[in-house]
């Protein structure tokens, strides 16, 4: 019995040897790389580029050429063509090219802003279709033609679409995904909005060596699927405070007496919220917690003792709360968009008032109380208490 135990063991190991192999294998000299997408609408066609790693191209970030390339070549190349539909033209473009493309590695998408007015619902249904999409990429609305933003020279970054990934995260702790996005569309009590991105220079024309670059512009305001505006930097950034996704932001006040201005960066910092319905009036209550330094005086403003630093103190509070009632507004009035996701705190916290009111939220929405609560505290002001190049008698005290 033993013996013939060893021979099946012996037979089954043997077998086992056929398994092996590479059957299925992918040789990196037959695949492309897409490593960022550009989506445009032109008229009636649409327009889809992309932006391809070239291997031998891939130097160290910053270099000119790299592993036997050409000296000053980019590590990547664009692919472009139009078709009346997305998938057309990703099928257009592999007809352009030797190597098989492959998607799982692209990391950003970049929609043009025609595009996204006209509504995005077809490319995402074929971008979370397709098991290779990552629903981890990020969707950005562009200034323009998406695809001049994915050609910028960007010369930090190997390529421009990483860029642009590490800029979404130094903006927002959870930037928007695809994933994000798509449930925002989906969801009950919230609207979706994406950063936007446009092309700048690194440094005034006049200058030699002239460059483009990629910063990021403000947000851009869903409804649905569909763009309806877009709102600048700095009311942007008080909604992306409120919202508690605030990636270390710097708020400048002005000193409390005295002349010029003061920053303070935001560590740690969060928010809630609490709605309240009393008579069918929607209240909600935005808690926001932060601990704060001082990281400039730009200003003749105290040696910063506790009564100062109280003072201080409640200027930080009297400015947060003025821009984020500012950007609530401009969202309520001008867009009707719910991008703080109040509608959706109701329908968290008090389900059965929302099973009354969400059918005609729209309506409700522009008309809802919202109270804002900061707490913050500063922490810390300095190794130097008074501002640097000021004698006791210029400067003002409380």
């Amino acid at each position: 019995m033993l013996f013939i135990r060893r021979y099946l063991l012996v037979g089954i190991l043997l077998l086992s040897t056929l398994l092996t192999g590479c059957w299925d294998r992918r040789e990196i000299n037959d695949v492309a790389f897409v490593i960022g997408i550009a989506v445009d609408k032109e008229e009636q066609l649409f327009r889809t580029s992309l932006q391809i790693a070239l291997p031998g191209q891939s130097g160290a970030s910053g270099s000119e050429g790299g592993g036997g390339g050409t000296s000053g070549d980019k590590p990547w190349f664009m692919l472009s063509n139009t078709a009346e539909t997305l998938r057309g033209t990703s099928l257009k473009g592999q007809k352009a090219l030797s190597r098989q493309l492959y998607y799982a590695h692209r990391r950003t998408l970049m929609i043009g802003e025609e595009m996204a007015r006209e509504g995005v619902a077809p490319m995402l249904d074929l971008l979370t279709r397709y098991p290779l999409n990552r629903l981890s990429a990020m969707p950005i609305v562009t200034k323009g033609p998406a695809h001049e933003v994915l050609d910028t020279d960007a010369p930090i970054e190997k390529f421009p679409s990483e860029m642009v990934r590490e800029l979404c995260f130094l903006n927002m702790r959870t930037p928007r995904s695809l994933k994000i996005f798509t449930d925002a569309i989906l969801s009950e009590g919230i609207d979706p909005f994406l950063p936007i991105a446009s092309v700048v220079e690194n440094v005034p024309k006049s200058w030699k060596n002239v460059k483009t670059n990629i910063k990021l512009d403000g947000l851009a305001i869903f409804k649905k699927d569909k763009l309806v505006g877009m709102i600048e930097k700095e009311p942007a950034d008080a909604l992306i405070l409120a919202m508690g996704e605030a990636n270390a932001p710097e708020i400048m006040v002005k000193a409390p007496r005295g002349e010029g201005n003061l920053f303070i960066k935001l560590n740690e910092n969060n928010s809630s919220y609490d709605p309240q319905i009393k008579n069918g009036k929607v209240t909600v209550t935005i808690k926001m917690y932060a601990k704060g330094i001082l990281v400039d005086n730009e200003s003749n403003y105290g040696d910063l003792r506790e009564g100062e630093l109280m003072k201080l103190n409640e200027a930080v509070h009297t400015k947060i709360r003025q821009d984020i009632e500012e950007g609530v507004r401009l969202v309520q009035s001008k867009y009707n968009a719910d991008i703080l996701g109040l509608g959706r705190s109701i329908h968290q916290q008090l389900p059965k008032e929302w099973d009354k009111m969400k059918d005609r939220w729209t309506d409700v929405y522009p008309d809802v109380k919202v109270i804002v609560e900061p707490h913050i505290i500063i922490e810390n002001v300095g190794i130097v208490n008074k501002p640097i190049g000021l004698s006791d008698e210029e400067i003002v005290h409380d």
